[in-house]
């Protein structure tokens, strides 16, 4: 019984796998050229377009779930002082300020859950082999960063109030979590507050390898994702007077430290159902 369980589970996710590649054609090719020709103001194209990725992925976050691919659970985890204030469970910004969102990177659907708890001014740094070939239309016409960008690309890209949605690690966690000092410099630069987010999956292999590793593991993946208050970058570098290069390896190294010692704890209180979700 077991054995069909998962074979089914792995059928599953092969037609989540596919639905997903399918829309990436639909929407890079005919609904992205249909909107060029309708809406001709380049930033609000950029965030209609956004708002139908957003859809797309909620549905297939949701396919997945009735599906028992796998589940999302999500919530911010705020100060006292501030939930009050904060009521939507979506990553923005009431001040209006951009900020700079980061988050570890466990598995190949990590940006996918992400993004529908986004708001559509929320920007991604992309790797910069994702705007070569096909998937290069996508990413232009999003207004997306990549890790080759330059400082005033990014900036020019945030001028809107736009917030950055960042993986430090650069690609996928294995072992021990190093952070590039991308997210930190640009943040010390650009003074921009840090938002922290937590990923903890259930099932520590799953999907961390291969885009066609579509066997299910022997127990449905939860992906447990906590979203933490904003962080000033003086905050966690207080000196001021530091060289800018300097300041961001001090970051980079607070930010590094943050994430080796949350994680586990995500990890246990999960594990022992005590994590509040």
């Amino acid at each position: 019984m077991q054995k069909i369980a998962l074979i089914l589970r792995s059928l599953a996710t092969l037609t989540v796998f596919g639905v997903f590649s399918l829309g990436a054609v639909l929407l890079g090719v005919p609904v992205f050229f249909l909107l060029s020709l309708v809406i001709r103001n380049g930033r609000k194209r950029c965030l209609v377009l956004r708002g139908l990725v957003k859809s797309s992925f909620r549905f297939i976050v949701f396919l997945s779930g009735i599906m028992f691919v796998f589940r999302v659970h999500f919530r911010d985890v705020e100060d006292e002082k501030d939930s009050a204030a904060t009521s939507d469970r979506s990553m923005s910004s009431s001040s209006g300020r951009g900020r700079i969102y980061i988050s570890n990177h466990p598995t190949l659907v990590d940006y996918v859950i992400l993004l529908t708890h986004t708001e559509v001014t929320v920007n991604t740094m992309v790797k910069h082999s994702l705007t070569v070939g096909f998937m290069r239309h996508i990413i232009n016409h999003l207004g997306y960063v990549n890790n080759l960008s330059s400082l005033d690309e990014v900036s020019s890209s945030l001028k809107n109030g736009d917030s950055l949605l960042i993986f430090p690690e650069g690609s996928r966690t294995h072992g021990d979590i190093c952070f590039k000092r991308g997210a930190a410099n640009l943040a010390s630069r650009l003074d921009m507050d840090i938002v922290p987010i937590f990923i903890y999956c259930s099932e520590p292999e799953y999907l961390s390898r291969g885009f066609l590793n579509i066997m299910a593991p022997k127990h449905v993946p939860h992906f447990y994702i906590e979203r933490h208050r904003p962080i000033k970058v003086s905050d966690m570098v207080p000196e001021d007077n530091l060289p800018p290069a300097v300041r961001a390896r001090h970051l980079n190294r607070y930010l590094e430290k943050m994430y080796r010692e949350k994680i586990p704890e995500l990890k246990s209180a999960c594990d022992e159902g005590r994590a509040g979700f």
